[in-house]
C-alpha cells in the first residue's frame, strides 16, 4: 500500500516538474512530425492608392 503510494506521488511529481519546464511545448502536426515553415514570404504591404513611383 505505502509503495503504490509513494509511487504515485512520485510520477505526479515528475509531471509537475516537466510541466514547469519553462519550454513552451513545440506544435505537434496530425502526422506526429514536428515541421518548422521555411522561405516564408512576407506579406506585401497594402498600396495607398497612390500614383508615385
Amino acid at each position: 500500500m505505502i509503495r503504490s503510494v509513494v509511487a504515485v506521488v512520485i510520477i505526479q511529481l515528475v509531471i509537475l516538474i516537466n510541466g514547469c519546464s519553462g519550454n513552451p511545448p513545440k506544435p505537434v502536426l496530425p502526422d506526429g512530425l514536428h515541421r518548422v515553415p521555411v522561405n516564408r514570404v512576407p506579406p506585401v504591404p497594402q498600396s495607398d492608392g497612390g500614383g508615385h513611383e
